[in-house]
């Protein structure tokens, strides 16, 4: 039985969503990704080319957990405001990870805000993701515009505010795949 108090709007209760997928797929090259396991894993199967993909909820309140195996490679995990299509940035190597309005970690380099990196927090990041085979779970708190990330096999966290002046609600679950081979499953 649930029960509502009205004199609160903030949700404690985390959804952990079991039925996220990839719906829209950004790249270059519709050759490029193959999406496998009833549209739950993606491969980046052309090396040299830049993507994106965006799961099928759009989050624009309660807390919601999504659980995610980084096989291979180096992809940004995080959200975007659904609204907001990304755009590929042709002085980063076609990349759409540092187009406005996404949020999250890049495996390897670290946070990003706004499509930016944040140098100040990339030494602790870096140690943090360099591992493949491992499970991350994202959190999206649209009440509080929080986006935490957990690595399931360390128990490593961060967490950061997402500014909604850049990345409004609704979100939607962001991977971004770079250039080199990477296979992501959502599990």
């Amino acid at each position: 039985m649930t029960f509502s108090t009205p004199s609160s709007t903030k949700s404690t209760i985390e959804n952990i969503v079991n039925d996220e997928k990839f719906a829209q797929i950004y790249i270059p090259d519709e050759n490029a990704v193959q999406l496998l396991d009833n549209e739950r894993t993606i491969m980046n199967v052309k090396h040299g080319l830049s993507g994106c993909a965006l799961g099928i909820h759009s989050y624009s309140s309660g807390i919601h957990s999504v659980r995610i195996r980084v096989d291979i490679g180096n992809p940004v995990l995080g959200i975007r405001s659904r609204n907001i299509p990304p755009i590929p940035d042709k002085y980063c190597w076609g990349s759409y990870s540092v187009s406005p309005s996404t949020y999250g970690w890049q495996k390897d380099y670290g946070r990003l805000l706004n499509g930016r990196i944040d140098g100040y927090e990339l030494k602790q990041i870096l140690n943090n993701m360099k591992r493949d085979s491992h499970v991350y779970t994202i959190t999206l708190n649209c009440d509080e515009h929080r986006l935490s990330i957990l690595n399931e096999d360390t128990k490593e966290q961060d967490e950061m505010e997402v500014d909604v002046a850049h990345a409004p609600l609704p979100w939607c679950l962001y991977v971004g795949l770079h250039r080199h081979l990477t296979r992501i499953s959502l599990i």
